[in-house]
């Protein structure tokens, strides 16, 4: 039987959904992807404690990674022949220059939606 993981992200980030769209997990885990913009109300209830604002949420085994603890979860979980596999694998996402460079991508984030015309607060 696969493992669930949920992942809440930014469908209308540029940044957001092409990596939601590249992470392939390896075969014992099942990913369901959702739109943060439409399920709010169900995050909340999830994780009362975390913003979306404040980074993407992955949900497994009912817990709640926010940001770069996100990242480092799904670090033991990406299928590590992938482009993005290899990335988590460089990155491994545990050390202060990954939290830092998780950072910078937020920021850029920013910097691209508003650029888009877009709202950054979901």
């Amino acid at each position: 039987m696969k493992q669930k993981i949920t992942l809440y992200y930014d469908k209308k980030c540029p940044f957001c959904s092409k990596y939601a769209n590249l992470l392939k997990l390896k075969e014992n885990f099942e990913i369901s992807l959702k739109d943060a913009r439409e399920n709010q109300s169900e995050i909340s209830l999830i994780c009362p404690n975390l913003n979306i604002n404040d980074g993407f949420i992955v949900i497994y085994e009912n817990n709640c990674f926010q940001g770069a603890k996100a990242l480092g979860f799904l670090n033991s979980a990406v299928d590590k022949d992938t482009f993005l596999g290899k990335l988590h694998f460089i990155f491994r996402y545990d050390n202060i220059f990954s939290k830092i460079l998780y950072n910078v991508l937020f920021i850029l984030r920013k910097v691209i939606l508003f650029i888009l015309r877009k709202d950054s607060k979901i």
